[in-house]
């Protein structure tokens, strides 16, 4: 059986001189994700890329998770997030089978990009939604700050209904 790293380089195709093989795509998990990564899919597909999901929680989040007892608090209901990366991947893999998924906690941009340094991405696709006031008065919006660190070229998908 092949793997799928050797099968995705096979399939990789130069379009315009441009080659991509690995896409990273950084997903919040809320609806906007989802046409994300029907973004990112349409630009895989035309480079047969494969796509790996990334969904980075902050370290506050989760220390926040386990003090309130995680899954058995019922009185508020509180979502589990790598059911939801796992979940998002197993749709996406339904459309596009060459993808993967990456849970991680940290700061968003640092460990997008070390996420596409240790896969030798070529893409960095990621959203942005048009901020709020207060998102851009505490600097809150990851694009810009993956943008920075990023080891390749960031593609800032902007859906066209947000505006």
């Amino acid at each position: 059986m092949e793997n799928t790293s050797t099968t995705s380089k096979k399939r990789s195709q130069r379009v315009n001189g441009l080659s991509i093989k690995q896409i990273v795509v950084a997903v919040d998990l809320t609806a906007h994700s989802e046409k994300t990564v029907g973004y990112a899919i349409g630009i895989a597909r035309t480079f047969g890329a494969r796509i790996h999901l990334a969904y980075v929680q902050a370290p506050e989040s989760i220390t926040e998770y386990t003090a309130k007892g995680g899954n058995e608090n019922l009185e508020e209901k509180r979502h589990d997030p790598v059911q939801e990366l796992t979940d998002l991947n197993k749709s996406v893999r339904r459309i596009y089978p060459n993808c993967g998924a990456d849970f991680r906690v940290g700061n968003c941009a640092d460990e997008v990009s070390q996420l596409a340094r240790t896969l030798d991405a070529d893409l960095i696709i990621t959203a942005s939604h048009h901020p709020s006031f207060l998102v851009r008065l505490f600097n809150l919006d990851q694009a810009p700050k993956i943008m920075h660190r990023a080891p390749c070229s960031v593609l800032v998908y902007h859906d066209q209904h947000d505006q």
